[in-house]
């Protein structure tokens, strides 16, 4: 049995912020381990053909090699993709956070994609609107990111103050932080 006591806690200190994670960057990621994890093993089979005589060990060396080969470049080839598209929304958030008006969002809907689906998390965006600086409401979509049911989230949108179709949308993980007086855990 586990005994817990609780501090008080205050609104604004109960719970820390930290951005979602990307889905296009975890996917990369994946996809390069594998990718990887398929290519090398590939060239050493390769490589390893050329220390035999027998044209059948050869043979079956290389073609294995190669069936190892191709999906791993295939996969390294689609994992840049994926990563360069994680970087290319990076980089738009970096220039939209110096540039850009930032707005608090209100999540008004979030849109699970359950292709992807990592441990307990699956790729989602959310809908949020936001008040600009004439006091028009403005809807905007997030990109994906991966998203846990049982977390809370916020949002904060960057807008170009020239082109207001030009947005990103940041989304945060609420996480509770507790004031313990004791933790007995």
């Amino acid at each position: 049995m586990q005994n817990r006591q609780w501090g008080s806690q205050t609104p604004h200190d109960t719970q820390a912020i930290k951005p979602a994670r990307s889905s296009r960057a975890i996917v990369g990621t994946v996809m390069c381990i594998v990718g990887a994890s398929l290519f090398v093993p590939g060239i050493f089979t390769v490589v390893l053909s050329f220390f035999f005589t027998n044209t059948t060990t050869t043979l079956s060396l290389l073609i294995t090699g190669g069936s190892l080969i191709l999906p791993g470049i295939i996969m390294l080839i689609i994992a840049a993709c994926f990563r360069r598209a994680a970087r290319r929304e990076q980089a738009n958030l970096a220039r939209l956070k110096d540039e850009g008006h930032s707005f608090s969002a209100e999540i008004i809907r979030t849109i699970i994609h359950p292709e992807v689906r990592i441990n307990h998390s699956v790729s989602a965006s959310v809908e949020c609107s936001y008040q600009n600086r004439e006091g028009k409401t403005c809807l905007v979509k997030s990109r994906t990111f991966l998203y846990k049911n049982h977390e809370n989230y916020s949002a904060m949108v960057y807008v170009n103050p020239i082109d207001p179709s030009d947005y990103a949308v940041e989304v945060f993980t609420l996480t509770p932080h507790v004031k313990a007086d004791y933790d007995y855990r």
